[in-house]
């Protein structure tokens, strides 16, 4: 499948057009987290991940309206 992304900035939007992805390197990483039982990122990179979640909901509830990470 192709999927893209568009980042919206203060001064521009980008759009890195259609581009095709692969589950493969993902489900590696599967795979190899289950026979080390080491993660691939941080408990900390994995914490900061959940917040960025949290405050996109949290604008999207908002009406769009910029919400920090802390």
């Amino acid at each position: 499948m192709d999927y893209g992304i568009s980042l919206f900035g203060e001064n521009a939007i980008l759009h890195s057009g259609s581009q095709s992805f692969s589950y493969r390197p993902l489900l590696a990483e599967i795979v190899k987290f289950f026979r080390t039982h080491i993660a691939p990122v941080s408990p900390e990179e994995t914490l900061e991940m959940f917040a960025f979640m949290e405050a996109a909901e949290m604008s999207k509830t908002r009406g769009g309206a910029a919400v920090l990470l802390s």
